[in-house]
């Protein structure tokens, strides 16, 4: 019963660390596209290295790494929202519209290969918890890559 609660405790701690760290990364990311941004290169590592505890957690903790990965969504999706907002202020309406298009079918398009990879490693012989990590993973890379796109385009407005 003690291992059990010592587990249960270094897990919960686990999910906070990868929670408070998934927020600090925005700082990262940012700095990360716009260092992509000046030398002209592939921006979409950014997302890469945001994920890189949460995909870096061991097997035996697919559930913390599903949670990881789903407060990271949550931080994307705020600072996709943020992004709008910023686009919105400077006033053009018809920018803001093809801001949201894009941005609403570049994630559209991303979950629909996420809910199609799922529904492929259903049929083979993976955990349930395993496949709800890579589902989690490929979802918050969704978001990670419309805000990569949304800020690369906001970038070349300027």
């Amino acid at each position: 019963m003690r291992l059990r609660i010592g587990a249960i405790a270094a897990m919960s701690a686990a999910l906070v660390t990868g929670a408070a760290q998934a927020e600090m990364s925005m700082k990262t990311v940012d700095q990360c596209l716009t260092e992509a941004f000046d030398a002209q290169t592939n921006p979409n590592s950014c997302v890469d290295l945001a994920h890189a505890e949460c995909g870096g957690m061991p097997e035996d903790m697919h559930a913390a790494s599903a949670l990881c990965f789903t407060k990271t969504q949550e931080v994307w999706n705020a600072a996709i929202a943020e992004q709008m907002e910023g686009i919105r202020a400077r006033g053009d309406d018809q920018l803001s519209a093809i801001a949201g298009i894009e941005t609403k079918y570049d994630v559209l398009s991303a979950l629909l290969q996420c809910d199609r990879m799922e529904e492929l490693n259903r049929l083979t012989d993976q955990s349930a918890e395993l496949v709800a990590r890579q589902k989690a993973g490929c979802v918050s890379t969704a978001s990670g890559l419309a805000y990569v796109r949304l800020n690369w385009r906001a970038r070349s407005l300027q």
